[in-house]
């Protein structure tokens, strides 16, 4: 007989049989070259992950003598429940699948293969390279975009609804192995150029994972969430850019300001800022928040507004608002309370000016975000605090003044979600996730309202949010 649990699982996903489709291969340029650049997604994506990425690069003139594929493989939310419908392999199984697909026409022909990757596409692709000497002898290059090398510790509570949940958790068996094996076949320094990226705004895998496990020479720093750092907007994107120069052979080192980038992600605040600080008027936003937390890592927070004031393009409400988020993204991760409590001084500040100016739109923005701060730091089992529901309807009153966009929407449900009006908060979710302008803007309310449903409702809030953003 089902468990409860397992009951109201099986109703959640409303009895659905999922069956994965088989690896799949996109032939954006085939021309039997020699060289051959290929692109695997991550964790429940697909192979329009890289579309607009390699849209740009079909345009590049400089690698026009790389033919380019993507390689799909089985990866959905969708929870693993073997003997009721075909569950997504595992990673290894994964890895033996592109090892077999790379072996066979018409990669077998090609002298050189790159191998650019995203996410869990990363993990696959190391598994790949550490089980077949062969295919590593045949790289020239391996570039990984977010990969949790080192494992996920959030990970770990879904690990036994979902395979690939369980290889990627931080004190997995498959994670372990990895690693060992890679330090044993590969070691520090691969026979094929290697480098990893990682997202200076990423909320899903943090640096100790995507790139403590490499020496620092192979380490890059982008702008960027986990997603928008395999979707450029244009050809200046700079991981777009280590790709193209990487391909071209025309790559000579990192950047100052990508060093100084990785430095605040590392916590090396004093470098970065001998590195930006003589060069401020000149760098754009993304350099300048970089900049303005590695004044803050220093303890210099005034000189850090300062900065922002005076040099961002963005309005002074709107920079703090920024700033904050930085912050507030690495209390996520690493549950300062330095973070926490300078995270909600940056909102409110931002929440006081923009109020004085009568602009709403930033006012709900700083609303909702000093709510979802007091709400995550409050006791797990402790009641919503007043404090908590109070800023929730002062989100809401802005978000009546405001222009209506997918953002106010979304900011309109987070906050009935903290009123726990689950009725009020679904309805509002599925207009804005309707009018919503990219993928990108659906992950962001999709990580945020997951946190504060789970915190409200427990397993009834996820439900919620599952079902209203498409996952279950």
């Amino acid at each position: 007989m089902l468990t409860d649990i397992t009951a109201s699982i099986l109703n959640w996903i409303g009895w659905r049989r999922y069956q994965p489709k088989p690896p799949t291969r996109i032939d954006h340029r085939s021309k039997n070259q020699d060289v051959a650049v290929v692109f695997v997604h991550g964790f429940s994506g697909n192979v329009d992950t890289w579309a607009g990425f390699i849209e740009l690069l079909m345009k590049e003139q400089r690698v026009n003598s790389w033919d380019i594929f993507g390689i799909g493989y089985p990866s959905a939310l969708r929870i693993d429940i073997p003997n009721l419908w075909s569950a997504d392999p595992d990673i290894e199984t994964l890895a033996t699948e592109l090892t077999t697909s790379l072996s066979l026409p018409p990669f077998n022909r090609y002298q050189r293969i790159a191998l650019v990757a995203h996410s869990m596409g990363g993990l696959v692709v190391q598994r790949a390279i550490v089980d077949a000497p062969t295919l590593a002898s045949r790289l020239s290059h391996v570039i990984l975009f977010g990969t949790p090398s080192a494992g996920l510790a959030k990970a770990s509570f879904a690990a036994k609804l979902k395979r690939q949940v369980r290889d990627m958790s931080s004190g997995s068996s498959f994670i372990k192995r990895l690693r060992a094996d890679w330090a044993e076949r590969i070691g520090v320094v691969p026979k094929f150029a290697f480098w990893v990226l990682q997202g200076d705004r990423d909320e899903f895998v943090p640096k100790d994972s995507s790139l403590m496990p490499f020496p620092d020479r192979v380490r890059r720093v982008v702008p960027g969430n986990h997603l928008e750092i395999v979707r450029p907007s244009d050809a200046n994107h700079q991981g777009f850019l280590l790709v193209v120069e990487e391909l071209t052979g025309q790559y000579v080192g990192r950047p100052a300001i990508d060093g100084a980038r990785l430095a605040v992600e590392l916590g090396n605040f004093q470098l970065a800022v001998d590195t930006l600080w003589p060069r401020a008027a000149d760098l754009d936003d993304a350099a300048l928040i970089s900049l303005a937390l590695a004044l803050d890592g220093l303890g210099r927070s005034n000189d850090a507004l300062t900065l922002l004031e005076s040099h961002c393009k963005r309005t002074s409400s709107e920079a703090m608002g920024v700033l904050g988020g930085r912050i507030k993204r690495r209390w996520l991760i690493e549950r300062s309370n330095d973070d926490l409590l300078r995270a909600k001084e940056l909102y409110e500040r931002g929440l006081e000016i923009a109020e004085s100016e009568g602009d709403s739109a930033q006012a709900y923005y700083h609303a909702i975000n000093i709510a979802f701060l007091d709400l995550l730091s409050a006791p797990a089992t402790s009641r919503v605090p007043i404090k908590v529901s109070t800023m929730a309807r002062r989100a809401l009153d802005h978000c009546a003044n405001a222009e209506r966009t997918h953002w106010s929407l979304a900011t309109q449900a987070e906050a009935y979600l903290m009123l726990d009006d689950m009725d009020k908060a679904e309805e509002l979710y599925l207009n804005a996730i309707g009018s919503a302008d990219s993928p990108r803007a659906e992950q962001s309310m999709y990580s945020q309202a997951l946190l504060v449903a789970n915190r409200v409702a427990g397993r009834d809030g996820i439900r919620l949010i599952e079902n209203v953003f498409g996952v279950a």
